[in-house]
């Protein structure tokens, strides 16, 4: 298993909000994307990468079975809301602050994977396809009959119905997949989704497959390209 990350202010945003981590040897890798004022976005976003990385680090070596593994994440990211919400209350300055987060671990040809928020992880095999469910006031309109897709108007596709750090509850959302070699994985903010459609995402991994570092360089060159309205996060791990 190999692993390239970066992140990048982008083109309009004067900070970047955005946070991830890779540790490729033990199989943990983390992005959010914070919000808040006064800088307080990149705050929570790091705060709860480094909260969850400590929580399951630690405890990932004594973890084997599937259903523990999902719990892990899940704890993970409760700890991480904890720590958000409650440094949130120390500042004026970073009241109301919160953050997306998407966990992955990859186990025993497996990816768990637990989120909150609209940063995404995706599958490459055979195709890319969406793991994650962006949890937004324009999917939950689509996803329960309230309003047709077309007509959700382009501000509730960025407003979360849940975040880490800020909702009073949240329901962390849990998904796994089987891995094949070869596969690859990718988690992202949307700082690239919202600049690049998922088939030109998949093409610019699979031209540079073999680089996994010059992927990660090339999607945010063209998201940027493409106006990089947000900061843009990008993680690949190759099976």
């Amino acid at each position: 298993m190999k692993s390239a990350f970066k992140s990048d202010i982008g083109k309009k945003r004067g900070n970047n909000e955005d946070f991830c981590y890779a540790d490729t040897d033990n199989g943990i890798f983390l992005l959010a994307d914070g919000m808040g004022g006064h800088q307080a976005g990149e705050v929570a976003s790091r705060l709860a990468v480094e909260e969850a990385y400590t929580y399951l680090k630690d405890r990932l070596p004594q973890t084997n079975d599937e259903k523990d593994i999902s719990k892990l994440l899940v704890e993970a990211l409760l700890k991480a809301h904890d720590a958000v919400n409650k440094e949130s209350k120390t500042d004026l300055n970073l009241m109301g602050m919160g953050t997306t987060f998407v966990e992955m671990i990859i186990k025993d040809e497996k990816a768990f994977i637990c989120h909150v928020g609209d940063s995404r992880a995706y599958h490459l095999q055979n195709g890319i396809r969406q793991i994650t469910k962006d949890h937004t006031v324009g999917d939950y309109l689509v996803e329960h009959g309230l309003m047709k897709r077309e007509d959700v108007p382009p501000q509730k596709w960025h407003t979360l119905t849940q975040a880490v750090g800020v909702s009073e509850n949240i329901v962390p959302e849990l998904n796994h997949v089987k891995l094949k070699p070869g596969d690859i994985l990718l988690l992202c903010s949307d700082g690239l989704t919202d600049m690049l459609t998922d088939q030109e995402i998949e093409g610019i991994i699979q031209n540079h497959k073999e680089e996994l570092k010059q992927a990660v360089n090339t999607l945010i060159e063209e998201a940027n390209r493409k106006g990089g309205k947000d900061n843009i996060t990008v993680v690949l791990i190759e099976v």
